[in-house]
């Protein structure tokens, strides 16, 4: 919405999780992961947004690890259910195959839609630039770099 779109044509939380799960669901077997784990992570990943809110990257990347702070802080105090809670805490310590293949997942679903938003006329260089490097770099650490690339990156 930063970059103009307006909020009827604007990813919602839902869309972006559901996509996430999917693209998650995509890549499960290219690295042996389970790919109920992986989906599970990736429907809550931004759970911690709906108590402090929707940070812009830019101010997100200054704050660091406060910003990650908090979202779990709220999380673990006002959400009932114990595997929720895990869940998200395994996502943000970041430890596991899944949960990094699910951070992954999420910044494909970011590209994604960014391309889409392109697509529309938006001014959503920046982003797709930013994301496709967080794509990039995170694809080759987990060593699924080339199928990535060849599924969900625009050359």
């Amino acid at each position: 919405m930063l970059r103009g779109v307006p909020s009827p044509l604007a990813e919602t939380v839902a869309e972006h999780s559901f996509l996430s799960a999917f693209v998650c669901l995509e890549l499960a077997e290219e690295v042996g992961a389970d790919p109920g784990r992986l989906v599970a992570y990736a429907l809550i990943h931004d759970l911690g947004e709906a108590f402090v809110g929707d940070i812009t990257k830019s101010f997100s990347s200054r704050v660091g690890e406060l910003k990650n702070h908090l979202e779990l802080g709220f999380v673990e105090s006002c959400v009932e259910s114990e595997l929720v809670r895990k869940l998200y805490r395994e996502y943000a310590e970041q430890q596991s195959l899944e949960s990094r293949m699910a951070r992954l997942c999420n910044y494909i679903a970011t590209y994604l839609v960014g391309l889409e938003y392109k697509r529309m006329g938006f001014e959503v260089d920046d982003i797709l630039e930013s994301t496709r490097k967080e794509v990039e770099e995170l694809s080759k650490e987990l060593g699924v770099d080339r199928v990535v690339r060849e599924r969900f990156l625009e050359t």
